[in-house]
C-alpha cells in the first residue's frame, strides 16, 4: 500500500514539474532575455546637456535576464500563497503536526486532496517554472563578459525579489484562508 502512495506522490511531482518546465521555456523563449552582446547592440545617445551625452543600451535594463527573473517571481509567490493555504499541516522552516516538517510520502499518505494540490502544484509546477540552474548560469556568464556588478545585481534582485514574492504571497494566501 505505501509504494503505491509514494508512486501517486512522483506521478503529481512529475506531472507538476513537466507541465511547470514547459511554461518556463516557453516564456524564456518568447520574452527578450536583454542578453545582447555588448559588442553589437546598437547605443542611442541621449543628450542631458550641451555637452554631456549618455549613451542607452538597447534591450531590457542593465542587460540581466528578466524573464528567468520573472518566472522565479511568479513561481515564488504561488509557492507562498500555496504554503499559506496548506496552513499549520506545512510550514516553511517550521513544524508541522507532531513536531517534523512532512516529506512527499507523509503528504501523500494523508490522502488529503490538498496535500496532493501541493504536490502537484507546489513541488511539481513551482519546482519546474522556477529555475535555480539557470540563474546561476546567468550570473556566472554575466561576471565572464566583465560585468561583476550587473551579476551582483541580479544575484542580489533575483533572491530579494523571490523571497519578497513568497512573503507577498503568504500574505495573499492569508486571506483567502478565512474564506475557507
Amino acid at each position: 500500500m505505501r509504494l503505491g502512495l509514494l508512486r501517486t506522490s512522483a506521478v503529481l511531482v512529475a506531472l507538476g514539474g513537466a507541465v511547470g518546465a514547459g511554461v518556463r521555456w516557453a516564456v524564456l523563449e518568447v520574452l527578450p532575455g536583454g542578453e545582447q552582446d555588448a559588442r553589437t547592440a546598437t547605443t542611442t545617445l541621449v543628450a542631458v546637456d550641451d555637452n554631456l551625452y549618455i549613451g542607452l543600451q538597447e534591450g531590457l535594463p542593465w542587460g540581466l535576464p528578466w524573464p528567468v527573473v520573472l518566472v522565479n517571481f511568479i513561481g515564488c509567490g504561488l509557492l507562498g500563497v500555496l504554503m499559506r493555504r496548506a496552513g499549520a499541516r506545512v510550514r516553511v522552516g517550521g513544524t508541522a503536526g507532531a513536531g517534523k516538517r512532512p516529506g512527499a510520502a507523509d503528504l501523500a499518505g494523508a490522502g488529503d486532496q490538498a496535500d496532493r494540490a501541493l504536490l502537484l502544484v507546489g513541488t511539481g509546477f513551482c519546482g519546474g517554472l522556477t529555475t535555480f540552474s539557470t540563474f546561476a548560469v546567468d550570473a556566472a556568464e554575466l561576471m565572464r563578459d566583465a560585468r561583476p556588478g550587473a551579476a551582483a545585481s541580479y544575484v542580489v534582485l533575483s533572491v530579494a525579489l523571490g523571497f519578497g514574492a513568497f512573503l507577498l504571497g503568504r500574505g495573499a494566501g492569508r486571506g483567502n484562508r478565512a474564506n475557507r
